[in-house]
């Protein structure tokens, strides 16, 4: 009973000390209130945007064989070049990449003034140094590394897979237009990637393809010029060996012509590949100007500080002042 008594005696004598120490607690609890209050409006702005997008991918056998006939002639169009492809969980990694993000830094996010996030972001976070174009993609200047640090911050790419693949693109800018505009243009730069990376194989191919019916067709035309002009110069001569010459003209006319159009098909099959390796982007959810910032949330920064203070302010009165006189009374 005397125990519980003298604590409600101790607890009353602090309640009395803090009140008498009322106008100290309020001050300090108002100094952090408005130095809460000078952080909120100092922090810059921060404005997110989003876009959602899934990637229907068709996977293709992408094998385009010669027939008999083109492999007489030594070609070798092995299309089954199914190199390593970017799947939906690396497209984080990609946004990633020296490749993506010098490209994103060259994109437009002020169409107006034709403002490039890179000269925005040199801008408006002060940096200094010597942006060095370089063609190696090894190779990064240190003003153009700390570009790409704060591209990390301004992008970021989230892949969902519980119902289904979603990716799912943030950005973050202190103005609403350049966060949605930046979101646009990195859906926009990481597909083309996606893309390219898709049908390289596929392209490969075709351009192998089209480099063979352009040879052949010159052989084709000059064994044609050929075979028309030994005609002519015998037209009225006839004996064995002008026939077998001409037999054997015609036989390497007949064989060309049929590689010849035998590799115009597989130029168009191989367009056909092309097309079908080439995936198709849905977008779920578009990139739209907010209205509102994501931060600072200006009221909570006050009340966090005002309580900050308040409770700084009552170690003060209970702890420390008392300190501070024991101290001075024992020195004096």
């Amino acid at each position: 009973m005397s125990a519980r008594f003298n604590d409600e005696i101790d607890l009353i004598l602090v309640l009395k000390k803090l009140y008498k120490s009322k106008k100290t607690i309020i001050s300090i609890s108002l100094l952090f209130a408005f130095i809460g209050i000078y952080v909120a409006l100092t922090s810059p702005l921060k404005f997110n945007s989003s876009t959602v997008f899934i990637t229907q991918n068709e996977s293709s056998a992408g094998s385009l064989a010669l027939t008999g006939v083109a492999s007489l002639v030594g070609l070798n169009l092995n299309s089954n070049m199914n190199g390593s492809e970017i799947t939906s969980s690396m497209y984080p990694l990609v946004a990633q990449s020296p490749k993506f993000k010098r490209l994103i830094l060259q994109t437009i996010v002020d169409k107006k003034t034709n403002l490039t996030l890179e000269s925005f972001i040199i801008d408006n976070y002060k940096l200094k140094g010597e942006n060095i174009k370089n063609n190696s993609s090894i190779y990064v200047s240190e003003l153009e590394e700390d570009c790409f640090e704060i591209v990390s911050l301004m992008i970021k790419v989230s892949v969902n897979r519980k119902d289904g693949v979603f990716t799912t693109i943030s950005t973050s800018m202190p103005v609403p237009e350049y966060a949605a505009t930046l979101a646009v243009n990195a859906q926009d730069i990481l597909q083309k990637i996606i893309i390219e990376n898709k049908i390289e194989s596929a392209r490969q191919n075709l351009k192998f393809t089209e480099n063979q019916l352009i040879q052949k067709k010159l052989q084709f035309d000059e064994l044609q010029t050929k075979l028309s002009y030994f005609k002519d110069s015998n037209l009225n001569l006839v004996n064995s060996s002008i026939i077998n010459e001409q037999n054997k003209l015609e036989a390497e006319f007949e064989i060309i012509n049929a590689v010849v159009t035998e590799l115009s098909k597989q130029v168009e099959a191989a367009k056909l590949q092309v097309n079908k390796d080439t995936p198709v982007f849905s977008t779920i959810k578009e990139a739209i100007i907010p209205n509102k910032r994501t931060s600072p949330k200006r009221t909570q920064i006050v009340i966090i500080f005002g309580i900050v203070g308040f409770v700084i302010s009552i170690v003060y009165v209970t702890l420390f002042n008392p300190i501070k006189k024991l101290f001075f009374e024992i020195i004096s």
